[in-house]
């Protein structure tokens, strides 16, 4: 009995050790974490048309602790009427952050390559500004939910979502994006 627990004892403390090494691997954050309680943001862009390029920035992003992450892929959430992403990029936030151009990220002064992240969420009030570059196929208004950002983290491919919710409305549709389209109603003393 005492050779079992010497052979088995050992293989449990290196099986602990070894699975619960994930759990030290940087995570990355983005604008306060994954949006599961409701969009963290909303865009709604008028007068878009296909195969345009619609470059969005200005979202903060950050490790939970040191070390270094790499974005590899975007995609959009429940995406509809063709929308996509075609293009990510990040830079260090030092200046103004982006908002957003009708212009590819690589002429806004985004790297083509994103960069990795590297800056910790607790140590620095400057993070890395996250810019996407969304397009539509067709000429329907197109949007998506969210994105779902994959990286590496230590080896390890992770996932983070993104509550962004986007909207390319197309020329003249007041059906889908009529709330931007509305204009306030203001009250008068004859009423």
């Amino acid at each position: 009995m005492r050779v079992l627990t010497r052979l088995i004892l050992p293989m449990v403390v290196v099986s602990a050790m070894t699975s619960g090494c994930g759990a030290f691997d940087p995570r990355l954050i983005v604008n306060g974490g994954s949006g599961r309680d409701g969009p963290d943001a909303e865009v709604m862009l008028h007068d878009t048309v296909a195969h345009r390029p619609y470059s969005l920035g200005g979202w903060n992003m950050c490790l939970d602790r040191p070390g270094s992450v790499t974005i590899t892929r975007v995609e959009p959430i429940k995406p509809y009427n063709d929308i996509v992403v075609q293009a990510f990029s990040s830079r260090p936030h030092t200046g103004p952050m982006l908002g957003n151009a009708e212009k590819p990220l690589t002429e806004l002064g985004f790297p083509a390559r994103s960069p990795a992240v590297t800056v910790v969420c607790e140590e620095n009030a400057l993070h890395t500004e996250l810019a996407l570059q969304y397009a539509k196929t067709g000429d329907a208004t197109a949007g998506a939910d969210g994105v779902r950002i994959a990286y590496t983290s230590a080896g390890r491919q992770r996932t983070v979502d993104f509550s962004l919710r986007v909207l390319l409305c197309a020329p003249g549709d007041t059906e889908r994006c009529r709330e931007a389209y509305e204009e306030p109603r203001t009250t008068s003393d004859d009423d």
